[in-house]
């Protein structure tokens, strides 16, 4: 019985979960809704691409792979949010130097710190004698761990520079201490800065 309503279970589940992550997402962004979408449809986006992984891998959809892919949103939420973060703190004025000087700031904590280590702890699950740690366990990890990675760290960056929130002045203010002098002095060495081609 349980396996008839599995489909209806895990819309369900993963519904709620990418809710969870606008809300949170929303409010830990300084109420920045347009961070909180972009973070968001990234995590969805990575949702979707895991279950493509799960029929490229013949993982089928039961208990454990449901329980694997609502942590998959919560984990995901650890590659995205922290470049967002920081791109909507940057007190730079191009959506492509915001996003170049989040990468710079925390792109490379995202690769050790997330990525490298998640992908040191699961590589243990790969000498598994038991297939449902293999398959299930192992395999999906790894998964969400490659498809975080290259979402948070190549997609998210292009996806912010079209289309990330506009700079927020009161909050970088607040945020890196800097004030209008600041500010102004930035603008005129950008206005000055001759373009190389």
């Amino acid at each position: 019985e349980m396996y008839v309503t599995m489909v209806n279970q895990v819309a369900i589940n993963l519904s709620v979960c990418i809710v969870a992550v606008f809300i949170v997402s929303f409010v830990l962004l300084n109420f920045n809704f347009m961070a909180a979408v972009i973070t968001t449809t990234t995590v969805l986006m990575i949702t979707v691409n895991m279950f493509g992984m799960m029929y490229l891998l013949d993982i089928n959809i039961n208990p454990v792979s449901l329980v694997n892919l609502v942590m998959s949103v919560g984990i995901s939420v650890e590659f995205c949010s922290h470049i967002t973060r920081s791109f909507a703190l940057s007190r730079h004025f191009s959506r492509v130097e915001r996003a170049k000087e989040a990468l710079a700031k925390t792109g490379s904590s995202v690769l050790s710190g997330i990525f490298m280590t998640k992908l040191i702890g699961i590589s243990v699950l790969a000498f598994a004698k038991s297939q449902i740690f293999e398959i299930y366990y192992f395999r999906m990890y790894v998964c969400i761990v490659a498809l975080g990675m290259l979402h948070g760290l190549v997609f998210l960056p292009v996806f912010l520079t079209f289309f990330g929130p506009a700079r927020n002045s009161s909050v970088v203010e607040k945020s890196s201490g800097f004030g209008k002098i600041e500010e102004e002095e930035e603008r005129n060495r950008s206005e000055r800065t001759p373009l190389l081609l």
